[in-house]
């Protein structure tokens, strides 16, 4: 009749004119039976044009990396597959402590809870001063520039000699070991 698009003289709904004598198009609730490679090709047909679930209107099943979020399944999709921005490529936040480095929000992230390693647990890189000892590289790190404790600002073991006097345990410090001054080698005044 006037009114219609096609018709194909046949009761398949999956075929290029549905029961209505209308053209199936990416939209209509039926996914059409063609080949993969077909430019009419559907994956799948929900009817809605909802990008939060399943079933793109694009009529291709949702999946990470397409620029849609789907509700309660991914965290986020920016379109990528980039580890070094906020979205991964799992489709997960970025977020510090993650093992991957978000550039330009976190200095490092290797993924663990340490604070003795080269990376801290807040993604930030690991020095002296911040009151973490790093294992291997300083002796000591007290998180304060005090000259007078056990820990100097260098995050090394004050020690007689060192040319600081530690407050209650060495009486002098001249910074050398002689017997010949007023400061004796044993940092302890006569």
């Amino acid at each position: 009749g006037p009114d219609e698009e096609c018709d194909d003289n046949n009761q398949d709904e999956t075929d290029r004119c549905l029961n209505t004598c209308r053209e199936a198009r990416c939209g209509d609730g039926i996914v059409r039976n063609l080949p993969v490679g077909h430019p009419d090709f559907e994956e799948c047909d929900d009817g809605n044009p909802d990008t939060s679930d399943d079933c793109l209107p694009s009529c291709r099943n949702a999946r990470c990396g397409d620029g849609f979020v789907r509700d309660g399944v991914e965290e986020c999709d920016d379109g990528n597959f980039d580890d070094g921005d906020s979205c991964l490529s799992d489709c997960r936040l970025a977020t510090c402590g993650d093992g991957i480095l978000h550039v330009g929000v976190e200095e490092c992230d290797d993924g663990n809870d340490s604070n003795e390693d080269g990376c801290l647990q807040d993604c930030t890189r690991a020095r002296c001063g911040d009151g973490y000892v790093q294992i291997g590289v300083e002796e000591c790190d007290d998180g304060n520039t005090r000259l007078t404790d056990d820990c100097l600002p260098n995050c090394r073991q004050a020690t007689c000699g060192d040319g600081y006097v530690q407050t209650g345990i060495e009486e002098c410090d001249d910074g050398n070991e002689s017997n010949a001054d007023a400061c004796p080698a044993t940092c302890e005044l006569a």
